[in-house]
């Protein structure tokens, strides 16, 4: 869930080159934890994720798993694949890598491949979110124009660990394309650099930069930066790297959402989001990170002792609603760092997340909701009681201590 955020002090090249090789080694050489949950909780949610993608085609063909399978989102837009969701279940069945698990990645990765190829514009980029399944003689047709740099980071960071898992030249292709598109449409000088939010359904330029968005472009830069031995990865992942570190509030630790549309100015009118503490935790490595995710523990924990789990940020939904993707998020994030006060928190948050698996329609394996129940966001939007595949696929990554900005497991 992206959105603006700001930059003020440019870091010099000595702090920008110490940021990217402290980065490198740490996203890239991510081990996954010795912690697991109940290993029924995780099959049953591996088995909602291959019925949600079998909902749209079987075997081999070319299909998107529907984001959402009951509630609101799935009444107005039955089918919709976000390409956020799709990415992070391609990412979950790497983490887990058996035979059919990896055949599943590489037919999502075949599937975001020939869309990019199949794209009208033909830049390279993929748009936001599609049609789950191929209509009579064509691929997915788009359900917007829009295309956000996150969503491009996401989908490249899928299509780099099928890569490693499987050896593809296809999706390594395809990745270089997506972080050539990034670079060559977001790339901004303004303030401390970094890449603005994408293009809106018009075609128009996102002039904000997001503390989320430049975190997923800094991971995917440095995994495109190993895959393919090309150096100019690293720097502009260094150039991503900057925005962020520029974004951390010293006094509290926690990072704001972003800049203003003019690309500098520090966007603290917002609320403070959960998930770019949990995942700058995930890709940013040392003690800076670190009190960003124990800010969020501190600050974003909503509920009853034993039923606790994460809001979407500070203020940002007032009835108390538990936003169970974020639950999961700081549940993942726990567990690869892997502090010892570490273990006994993750553990309630994974224990909120798993007593929130339901049977849905038509007997659909447990899968996990977005949230307890429909609730606020932040600005206009909405998170929904509503079986998901992207809270699903983030529910299994925290139950194995996967990280999902890394592929080092799955080499």
């Amino acid at each position: 869930m992206a959105t603006p955020t700001s930059a003020s002090t440019r870091p010099s090249a000595r702090t920008a080159s110490h940021w990217i090789a402290a980065v490198t080694s740490v996203v890239l050489a991510s081990s996954v934890s010795s912690c697991s949950a109940p290993s029924a909780d995780v099959t049953d949610a591996y088995a909602f994720l291959d019925d949600a993608m079998d909902r749209c085609g079987t075997g081999d063909e070319l299909r998107l798993p529907p984001s959402y399978l009951s509630g609101v989102p799935a009444d107005d837009s039955p089918g919709a694949s976000y390409v956020y969701d799709v990415a992070v279940t391609t990412i979950a069945y790497t983490a887990r890598g058996t035979r059919d698990d990896l055949a599943r990645a590489t037919t999502l990765a075949a599937s975001l491949v020939s869309l990019q190829q199949s794209d009208p514009d033909a830049d390279g980029r993929l748009r936001n979110a599609y049609a789950c399944t191929a209509p009579s003689g064509g691929e997915p047709g788009s359900l917007t124009d829009a295309t956000s740099t996150g969503n491009m980071a996401w989908a490249g960071l899928a299509l780099l660990q099928v890569h490693a898992a499987e050896d593809d030249p296809a999706t390594l292709e395809a990745a270089v394309r997506l972080g050539t598109w990034i670079h060559t449409v977001t790339a901004d000088d303004r303030g401390a650099g970094g890449y603005t939010g994408g293009l809106d359904d018009d075609g128009d330029p996102v002039l904000w930069k997001s503390s989320e968005h430049n975190i997923d472009v800094a991971a995917f830069f440095l995994m495109l930066a190993q895959a393919t031995g090309d150096p100019v990865w690293g720097t502009r992942a260094s150039s991503a790297l900057a925005v962020v570190t520029s974004l951390q509030d010293p006094s509290t630790g926690h990072f704001w959402v972003g800049t203003e549309t003019d690309g500098e100015t520090t966007n603290t009118d917002d609320y403070v989001p959960e998930d770019v503490q949990a995942w700058a935790s995930l890709v940013l490595p040392g003690d800076d990170a670190s009190r960003a995710l124990d800010w969020a523990t501190e600050n974003l924990l909503v509920g009853d002792d034993g039923q606790r789990g994460a809001t979407v940020g500070d203020g940002a939904d007032p009835s108390g609603t538990v936003w169970l993707e974020g639950t999961a998020h700081l549940a993942c994030a726990l567990r690869v760092r892997d502090l010892e006060r570490d273990a006994a928190l993750s553990e309630e948050l994974l224990t909120t997340v798993t007593s929130a698996q339901a049977d849905g329609p038509d007997g659909t394996p447990r899968g996990i909701p977005a949230a307890t129940q429909d609730g606020t966001a932040g600005g206009d939007s909405t998170i929904y009681d509503a079986l998901h595949t992207g809270t699903t696929a983030w529910f299994v990554l925290a139950a194995q201590g996967s990280n999902p900005f890394s592929d080092d497991d799955r080499t």
